[in-house]
């Protein structure tokens, strides 16, 4: 139900050195999860969905700058989207009381948190810690936001893991001889493509910003005999990129541009 085992085969494909570091792999794929049926809701939980999910391999020295570059990508991405208004930080720890849930020793949970509480206190993050969502192999930093019915959804996750590298048995070997195994980043840009989606459609409420409205222009002629000069103008701008439509039904104006107005386009 994830992208990580086939990337962490790309790493093993070979031998590594500590100077092939960071590696960084991505792919967009389309997955599947058995979500129970009383859990899915709308295109914000779903079984078949798509997202873009990359995997930094990287050394301890390089943790923190990977890891922030990471989290440049995804606030650049929501606020592109219009949506980094609206997010919130969450810190999602392990439950010590809960150890069956997660894999790893203890020192080794204590040992990735602190590193990720070190990163996000350099980073000026402010977070809210939460006690037993982390991932099963590590700690991460889960980007909330609300939907339309004020619950609260993870739209992007940055995850520290340095367990499954072990369990793969993904190493390099070090400036000093030794083999260790590399610490991994899980992160994604802007999540899963159809909650994100979600998110815009509620956040807009169908009156999208132009440059991601269906229909960003609508040529409405005043008479028939305009039809002729609007496809031309609509042809030009199509060639520039511009998604257009032409209403060329034998109505008056007036209830071409309430039509227009009811479907939300930008510019008519």
């Amino acid at each position: 139900p994830m992208t990580c085992p086939f990337q962490y085969q790309a790493y093993l494909n070979r031998a590594r050195s500590y100077r092939d570091l960071p590696l960084r792999y991505d792919e967009t794929s389309t997955l599947f999860r058995n979500e129970a049926s009383g859990e899915m809701h709308g295109l914000i939980r779903v079984r078949q969905f798509t997202i873009s999910e990359g995997h930094l391999m990287c050394r301890p020295d390089q943790l923190e700058d990977e890891f922030k570059s990471c989290l440049e990508l995804t606030n650049y991405m929501m606020e592109i989207l219009g949506l980094k208004e609206d997010l919130t930080y969450r810190f999602s720890q392990w439950d010590p009381d809960d150890r069956d849930k997660y894999i790893g020793t203890e020192e080794q949970w204590n040992e990735a948190q602190s590193v990720m509480k070190t990163i996000l206190d350099d980073l000026g993050i402010d977070y809210e810690i939460g006690i037993g969502e982390a991932a099963f192999y590590g700690p991460k930093l889960d980007i909330q936001i609300k939907n339309v019915f004020g619950k609260e959804d993870t739209l992007v996750t940055i995850q520290v893991d340095q367990m499954l590298a072990e369990k793969f048995g993904m190493e390099y070997v070090d400036s000093d001889g030794q083999k260790k195994n590399p610490y991994i980043i899980h992160r994604t840009s802007i999540g899963c493509y159809e909650r994100t989606l979600a998110l815009l459609i509620e956040k807009y409420a169908g009156a999208f910003p132009t440059w991601l409205a269906p229909v960003q222009v609508k040529f409405l002629p005043v008479a028939d005999r305009h039809q002729d000069y609007a496809r031309e103008m609509m042809s030009k701008l199509q060639s520039a990129g511009v998604r257009c439509e032409l209403d060329d039904r034998s109505e008056k104006v007036g209830f071409k541009i309430r039509s227009a107005q009811l479907e939300k386009v930008p510019y008519m």
